[in-house]
């Protein structure tokens, strides 16, 4: 049926792309605490490099590469929580693994 194509469209992308968040939110919980934690406890831009080439090296040891983008964003959210802007958008734009 061509109409519910429709309906699914850009909201049911969307909507899928929150659900795999939440459950990934949830299945990552300790790693987005901790990582963030680390992270925003730097005092420099040196150690900040350090502090998240560190996260993702401990992630990708224990879930591989194909969730690392997820939790790239994940943890750029649980930066942003903490009003860490600068270290969220360092996290963004590091090349993981």
């Amino acid at each position: 049926m061509p109409n519910e194509r429709k309906r699914g469209g850009k909201q049911g992308c969307k909507r899928n792309l929150q659900v795999e968040k939440t459950l990934y939110k949830s299945i990552y919980q300790i790693e987005l605490a901790r990582g963030s934690s680390y992270i925003a406890s730097t005092c420099s831009p040196a150690t900040q490099r350090i502090a998240i080439t560190e996260v993702f090296q401990e992630f990708h040891l224990r879930y591989g590469p194909d969730t690392v983008s997820i939790f790239r964003e994940l943890l750029a959210e649980s930066l942003r929580q903490r009003n860490n802007l600068p270290a969220a958008q360092a996290v963004l734009s590091f090349e993981a693994c």
